[in-house]
């Protein structure tokens, strides 16, 4: 009797602790990016995400360890990556990952970035022109999870046009599946502290909406405590009966 209502309770507390969880990303960043998000520049969003529960790792080469991130960031490549290095991007994208590219004005990043997409089967391209803004349209990531963003203008600079894939915020941004995955790509550091990336700006509950994956795919809701010690009491229940009958 003893041990088996243990088991029980042993079940609903790691029940809790899994599904408490359920909205966390972890977020990987490369190396070779000139800045990612453990950069000065992006420590905004950084604590962001962190208070959001979501982790941000060190930045580190593109390897088989990545296809354990749900994300991964890859800040104005400074060059592309290996042809080895691009398939094992592919796969974390297909595998259900999803990989953000971003560029800035003057074209930084954009060769590279053209050089990734191209190598994982995407149809979008970094274009030399400029991009225009417009605000967010009804979209799985623009009404994802905590945010409703659409009609919500993003906050921007002056950045590079991006062709093809889904549009959101103009020309400024678009992504595209790929396998269970995503690739989204970016014409400028939207993710800058120059833009205030907190929870309740509208660049912030951006990225907030996509580290939580697309609509539909988000956070399994938090059961309250009571409901699972009501779950747990069934069960405990269940057990004693059949002990009894028995």
């Amino acid at each position: 009797m003893k041990r088996g209502l243990f088991t029980v309770l042993c079940l609903i507390v790691i029940s809790f602790a899994a599904v408490s969880d359920a909205s966390a990303a972890i977020i990987g960043n490369w190396s070779g990016s000139s800045r990612s998000w453990n950069t000065g520049d992006m420590s905004i969003l950084k604590s962001t995400l962190i208070a959001d529960g979501d982790t941000v790792l060190p930045d580190s080469a593109i390897t088989a360890g990545i296809l354990s991130d749900d994300v991964f960031v890859i800040g104005e490549p400074l060059a592309a990556p290996t042809g080895g290095e691009i398939s094992t991007l592919s796969t974390f994208v297909n595998t259900g990952g999803i990989l953000l590219l971003f560029n800035d004005s003057g074209f930084s990043g954009g060769s590279a970035n053209n050089t990734i997409l191209a190598g994982i089967g995407s149809s979008m391209t970094v274009l030399n022109s400029s991009a225009s803004v417009a605000p967010f349209p009804v979209d799985g990531f623009a009404t994802n999870n905590d945010f409703n963003l659409v009609g919500q203008t993003l906050g921007t600079s002056p950045g590079m046009a991006i062709s093809g894939g889904t549009a959101i915020a103009g020309s400024f941004i678009s992504y595209q599946q790929l396998g269970s995955g995503f690739v989204f790509v970016f014409g400028d550091r939207s993710d800058h502290n120059t833009f205030n990336p907190t929870a309740s700006s509208v660049n912030g509950q951006l990225f907030l909406n996509i580290t939580d994956g697309p609509a539909g795919e988000g956070p399994t809701p938090v059961p309250e405590p009571a409901t699972l010690l009501l779950v747990g009491s069934g069960i405990a229940t269940t057990i004693i009966r059949r002990r009894r009958r028995g």
